[in-house]
């Protein structure tokens, strides 16, 4: 239950979100400040340049005396608003508006003795802290206590004034009658400011976790580094002149998913998959895409992988270690064809409802077609692979077998 002190001085639950606010605020309002500042020091100047023309010498030296004491301080606060540490310093508003409170009193009491304005001194002590009261409040953002503070303190300065030159109970009720709303109301807009500010900054921190939660779901699909591009605009194709592809499929996955029932055949292919992603990790290689019972990764492209083609050799002997249990959770004859080629390719994102960073080319055809060539638990690779492997990887002597669409070729099987 929300209480009239938690309403008044909000926080937020959590201590960094509310630091953060506070110092983002206040960082903000250093324009505001030194502006303030120079509109304030303008007017003291003014007050200097016209006393001559209105008031005797002596009350002039009085005002330049007080305008020369006060400049030090808003030329001090003006300058310490725009440092790094200001933000997190919120006691620096206290001290300047505590010091600059006295130096503008004396300021009010020569203008009073001088009877230039024909004011009583209550008016013009009101009118002047009214101004300074009109500062605080822009100054003390994010600070609704400190300001709810400081304007109790000119509400008690003004009282106190007027009792001590022993005003009439009248004149010192109707002042405080007029000054205290005032204050309530430059309060209420304080307040209200940073209700604002913090609907805006709540809203925020809201819009990017959903904004990491829709990232995280892009980098799920695609690539960090190709989501980026497609999120500046960019059309992404590219071209890579040495990749080492890879193809796994199930041995008799159709036979054997028409004996299982739906949940089986998902909690298989999860099994096998997870497997897959996880060697895909291991060995830092980029999975592409499953289609089927089939698994497409490279090495070499847009992922940087050292010796990307021994990689997806050791990433395919990985495999069929890994999903060896599948054999004995199922009860089934579970076993892996694949093929593994080496050569150049295009990719990039074609737009579409799913967008997935896809590979084309003939590498890649042959690459699937040798995976049909690779025998149950087997690993067959192309000539180009083994040639990249051959002195880190032990082969079979090699095959000649007849690729679809493209004829006779020799072939190596990985040694398990």
């Amino acid at each position: 239950m929300t209480t009239l002190a938690g309403l008044v001085f909000q926080r937020f639950a959590d201590s960094r979100d509310e630091r953060r606010y506070r110092l983002e605020l206040r960082e903000r309002q250093t324009k505001i400040i030194r502006a303030l500042m120079l509109i304030g020091a303008a007017m003291l100047s003014l007050y200097v340049v016209i006393a001559p023309l209105f008031v005797p010498l002596s009350v002039t030296l009085a005002l330049l005396l007080a305008t020369v004491a006060m400049a030090p301080l808003l030329a001090f606060y003006a300058w310490y608003v725009g440092r790094p540490d200001y933000a997190a310093n919120w006691w620096i508003d206290i001290a300047f508006f505590g010091l600059i409170l006295p130096l503008q009193i004396y300021f009010i009491y020569v203008l009073y003795q001088s009877g230039v304005t024909g004011w009583p001194f209550y008016g013009i002590l009101c009118y002047n802290q009214m101004l300074l009261l009109s500062y605080a409040s822009l100054a003390f953002a994010a600070s609704v206590k400190q300001f709810l503070i400081w304007a109790t303190i000119t509400v008690a300065c003004v009282i106190g004034m007027m009792v001590a030159i022993r005003y009439p109970s009248n004149v010192i009720v109707y002042t405080t009658a007029f000054y205290a709303p005032f204050a309530m109301l430059l309060g209420y807009i304080n307040w209200a400011s940073d209700d604002k500010a913090r609907a805006l900054f709540d809203a925020g921190i809201k819009l990017d976790a959903e904004k990491k939660k829709a990232d995280a779901l892009l980098y799920n699909v695609l690539p960090q580094s190709i989501a980026q591009r497609l999120q500046s605009g960019e059309a992404v194709a590219d071209a890579f002149p040495e990749v080492t592809i890879v193809f796994v499929d199930i041995v008799g996955f159709t036979k054997m998913s028409q004996a299982m029932g739906p949940g089986q055949v998902v909690a298989l292919l999860n099994g096998y998959f997870s497997k897959a992603d996880a060697g895909c990790d291991l060995f830092g290689i980029e999975k592409v895409k499953t289609i089927g019972d089939a698994y497409m990764a490279v090495a070499g492209a847009i992922v940087p992988t050292p010796k990307p083609a021994k990689a997806v050799v050791d990433f395919a002997r990985y495999l069929i270690g890994a999903t060896a249990d599948i054999s004995h959770e199922f009860g089934l004859d579970f076993k892996l064809h694949i093929g593994i080629n080496t050569g150049p390719v295009v990719g990039g994102v074609i737009a579409g409802k799913k967008m997935l960073y896809d590979y084309w080319g003939d590498a890649i055809n042959v690459a699937s077609r040798l995976e049909g060539a690779a025998p149950p638990n087997g690993i067959t690779v192309s000539q180009a692979t083994f040639d990249a492997t051959k002195d880190s990887c032990r082969y079979h002597l090699p095959r000649m077998v007849a690729l679809k669409g493209i004829g006779e070729v020799p072939v190596y099987d990985v040694e398990l």
